[in-house]
């Protein structure tokens, strides 16, 4: 079932507290958390009853929750406060469901690098934790995701293809594959739940070509009536065409006024077959047969450009190439 919602934080009827524990729970699994564990949770004031789902389920487990609350930041890839970046650090597992992405932030990054393991939760609704992507095997889609990020680590160069025209490319040499996949249970491990991916970004400058957004763009809203065409030359988004919702993006992207903001940072394969499509942000990333463009920071996965936002273009049914190699074809993998 599909939810053709565009507005950024609908739930589809009131969740009740029992039925996010369901979701809740099987996050605690995909984390593996342990009793005595401190598990930190950094939320907005949008998303506190999720947060408090997730700290009843680590309670259930044993662990030692602690939730840190901010106000919307207002973008994605916004700098948290100091506070939330320490509570993080100091956490043997974190969760971030918020309004806007803390992916790409030092909160997730100091996190990782002091050997936590966590999840980053944007956009998610009470929704998210009751049906759709939350159900999925994510054990499989880590299997499907690992075996193809072998292959990725050793490839030179990727393109991603669709039949609505997206045709882009970049050098990926060298750079680290983020296993993205849905299970975190290592230090130093994170996920996107309930969205499962893997994704690399492209070495700074050498992305080419074109992507039609047709099923999302994040801050912008869902685009399968009025898709988004994206130009990229020199590693840089260079021209948006379309409608109304083409305009908003240049106009989002305008407004940090700042070049990198224009990076293209990322190239993401969704896994998750369980994923509902036009639903949230997180569930088109993950949906099996998705693929993403990830604009403006790549320095938390591996690039070197820090920005003021990141912001994912989503487009659906790919055709991936490693090297020249179709390994890839909308739901199926091919090696």
């Amino acid at each position: 079932m599909t939810w053709p919602i565009a507005y950024l934080h609908y739930v589809p009827g009131s969740s009740r507290f029992i039925e996010m524990m369901r979701g809740a729970m099987r996050a605690m699994d995909c984390a593996g958390v342990k009793p005595g564990e401190n598990v930190v949770i950094s939320t907005d004031t949008n998303k506190l009853r999720i947060a408090e789902a997730l700290a009843a389920a680590a309670h259930a487990v044993g662990a030692v929750p602690t939730i840190v609350m901010i106000t919307p930041p207002g973008a994605h890839g916004a700098q948290p406060p100091a506070p939330v970046v320490g509570a993080c650090a100091k956490a043997d597992v974190f969760f971030l469901p918020t309004t806007w992405s803390q992916t790409h932030t030092d909160a997730r990054i100091e996190a990782i690098k002091n050997g936590a393991r966590g999840a980053t939760m944007c956009e998610v609704t009470e929704d998210c934790l009751c049906v759709g992507g939350i159900m999925a095997d994510f054990e499989e889609c880590d299997r499907v995701g690992r075996k193809l990020g072998a292959v990725l680590s050793e490839t030179k160069m990727m393109r991603l293809t669709a039949e609505a025209g997206t045709d882009i490319s970049g050098e990926v040499t060298g750079r680290p594959v983020q296993y993205e996949t849905g299970l975190f249970r290592e230090p130093g491990t994170f996920a996107a739940l309930p969205n499962s991916e893997i994704n690399i970004s492209p070495i700074e400058g050498t992305a080419e070509g074109v992507i039609v957004a047709d099923v999302r763009i994040m801050s912008v809203g869902v685009t399968r009536r009025e898709p988004v065409k994206i130009i990229v030359r020199g590693g840089e988004v260079v021209d948006v065409k379309g409608g109304v919702m083409a305009e908003e993006f240049k106009e989002l992207l305008e407004s940090f006024q700042d070049q990198t903001a224009y990076n293209a940072a990322e190239f993401g394969i969704g896994l998750n077959p369980q994923a509902r499509r036009y639903s949230t942000n997180l569930e088109d990333l993950g949906r099996l047969g998705h693929g993403h463009l990830g604009i403006g920071s790549n320095y938390a996965i591996g690039g070197k450009v820090l920005a003021p936002c990141h912001i994912d273009a989503i487009f659906k049914d790919i055709t991936v190439e490693f090297d020249g190699k179709v390994v890839w074809d909308r739901e199926q993998s091919l090696i």
